[in-house]
């Protein structure tokens, strides 16, 4: 396959205004729509609740996934914050069909983090615990489902096999893991894990230093102040921790509806 939409034109078309935004999120929509491959796997996501987000982000990463393996040939991509596999199956999908070299790393707990049942505990937990607030108001919560059990099968739909993914299993805050992790470098970094303003400021800094030069990082559920008028923009907490890229040498290069894409300077 082509990617419906190249990086390199749209990166210099695209202006962070109303106007600009709106027709972007409208582009790389009706480019998912287009496009066969991905207009069926974003079917099979939203026929099988399989994930969030919108159908404009598949063809997002068509574009990104090619420009990646353009520039470095190999590229590692990890997802933080993984849910029921919807951008790490898209992403074995595209390695296949475009074809990339991609190496796809996955850290995740694949367990779920239910809210306490409704009730007078529940009530005042929420108006005594700011930390709890803040979870409700950031969708942290997620049922307790057999979530390997789930990707896999999403996987297997495609013929791909999650095998072939590096699991990095638990929270992107273990010290255990991140240990693991002290050499890891990447081409490509997803986050969408705690939306709380403190866990998302914690990922972009630490993930975000993992980035190698020229590479990129996408944030979710940060374009709480994008202008435009056509798509939902997430939480004003990620938004908020997005001041840990530009120290970083990260710029703001798109912004398609909640998902920001910024690339790490190469100099």
């Amino acid at each position: 396959m082509n990617p419906p939409l190249a990086y390199e034109s749209q990166v210099r078309a695209y202006r962070n205004t109303a106007e600009g935004n709106d027709a972007a999120f409208a582009a790389f929509s009706a480019a998912t729509a287009a496009d066969p491959l991905l207009a069926a796997h974003r079917a099979h996501v939203e026929a099988n609740q399989l994930g969030f987000g919108e159908p404009a982000f598949h063809a997002v990463w068509a574009c990104l996934v090619s420009a990646a393996s353009a520039r470095f040939g190999r590229v590692r991509a990890l997802e933080i914050g993984v849910f029921k596999g919807q951008v790490i199956s898209l992403w074995s999908l595209l390695a296949r069909e475009l074809p990339a070299d991609l190496e796809i790393h996955a850290l995740t707990p694949l367990a779920g983090n239910p809210p306490p049942r409704p009730g007078l505990w529940q009530r005042l937990r929420y108006r005594l615990d700011a930390n709890y607030r803040e979870e409700v108001k950031t969708g942290n919560f997620y049922a307790e489902e057999d979530y390997e059990a789930i990707v896999r099968a999403h996987f297997a739909h495609h013929g791909l096999s999650f095998d072939a993914v590096r699991l990095h299993r638990g929270y992107s805050t273990d010290p255990a893991l991140l240990a693991r992790l002290a050499d890891a470098r990447y081409e490509l970094v997803y986050v969408d894990g705690d939306h709380r303003e403190a866990g998302a400021r914690h990922d972009f800094a630490t993930f975000g230093a993992k980035v190698v030069p020229g590479g990129w990082l996408v944030a979710d559920d940060a374009g709480h102040d994008l202008p435009g008028e056509t798509f939902w923009k997430g939480y004003p907490e990620v938004t908020t921790a997005l001041s840990e890229l530009a120290p970083l040498g990260f710029v703001n290069v798109l912004n398609v509806g909640h998902n920001r894409v910024f690339q790490r300077r190469s100099n």
